[in-house]
């Protein structure tokens, strides 16, 4: 019973943050995100405070903003040899161009994500995800967890599903991993042009969260009327949850932005999660490999 009480005293204050969306304007400097002026960057200095979370779409007050609301494939063909991150630059709080090698990447996106809410190795509460016939189990120690975990199962990237932390040690062959990855999901899915519009994707990077908390059970509730609405939740018991196509879409739009950057993303699910006994995903020192940051 204990347990318990502490479990759901967890999950409550997770929550609150992971549906915390006031749309206020956050300074980039207080983010720690400079500008990169040979990029595509902000034409001010915060965001757009009327995005759907706090700096999650930026393509109003963006150089490059206008082609927010083309297919990206489009844009891409305009634009041979560029990077995507960098030319849609901040559009999102994680779109940024890679610094340094994949491991650091990994680092930096595990320790940009945690905050005060995160206590230590499985002190969060315990959700079970009910997924398109699947029964997934993570400890959600701080509030990405329910979405960052479910979303790298699905793709394949967890360590102990075939994809070894170690080759990412080597850039070059850890980008054609990626390439086939993003290979395999638009044979499987065959995404068409209108469904990969960067502004599109930007906006339902908090649906996919409500759809994801859905999945697990998770009163979300508090979330904006519009991300709710979009996302067809209602509540715990009336609501639409995740799917695998919509997770490899998310993802397919960072491989048309450059396989460095889905490589990146790959990367970063890879290190920090692997798949246990019992459909159980775990963190760490739980795993073959472990990151060096402390848990």
């Amino acid at each position: 019973m204990l347990r318990l009480l502490l479990n759901l005293a967890a999950l409550g204050a997770a929550l609150a943050e992971e549906c915390d969306v006031a749309s206020a304007a956050v300074e980039l400097l207080q983010l720690g995100q400079a500008v990169q002026q040979s990029c595509g960057h902000l034409t001010q200095d915060h965001c757009d405070p009327s995005a759907n979370y706090i700096c999650s779409n930026n393509c109003k007050v963006h150089t490059n903003g206008h082609d927010c609301y083309r297919p990206v494939p489009d844009v891409m063909a305009e634009h041979p040899g560029m990077d995507g991150y960098c030319y849609f630059n901040y559009t999102g709080f994680w779109v940024n161009p890679l610094a340094g090698g994949f491991e650091d990447s990994a680092v930096n996106g595990i320790l940009g994500l945690r905050d005060g809410s995160y206590k230590g190795l499985n002190t969060g509460p315990l959700l079970k995800y009910d997924f398109e016939g699947e029964t997934v189990y993570t400890y959600m120690d701080a509030p990405h967890y329910s979405f960052d975990d479910l979303y790298g199962y699905s793709l394949g990237f967890l360590q102990g599903q075939g994809l070894d932390p170690h080759w990412m040690q080597n850039k070059t062959h850890w980008v054609e991993l990626s390439e086939q990855a993003c290979t395999r999901i638009q044979e499987k899915y065959n995404f068409q042009k209108e469904e990969l519009v960067l502004a599109d994707w930007l906006d339902d990077n908090q649906v996919l969260a409500a759809q994801t908390l859905c999945s697990a059970g998770v009163d979300c509730t508090a979330m904006r009327a519009d991300v709710k609405a979009k996302a067809e939740y209602h509540s715990p018991e009336n609501c639409k949850g995740i799917t695998h196509r919509e997770f490899a879409k998310h993802h397919y739009i960072k491989c048309l932005l450059g396989y460095t950057n889905s490589g990146s993303d790959m990367a970063y699910l890879n290190a920090r999660s692997c798949l246990l006994e019992g459909n159980r995903i775990g963190h760490f020192s739980e795993c073959p490999y472990s990151p060096p940051v402390s848990f």
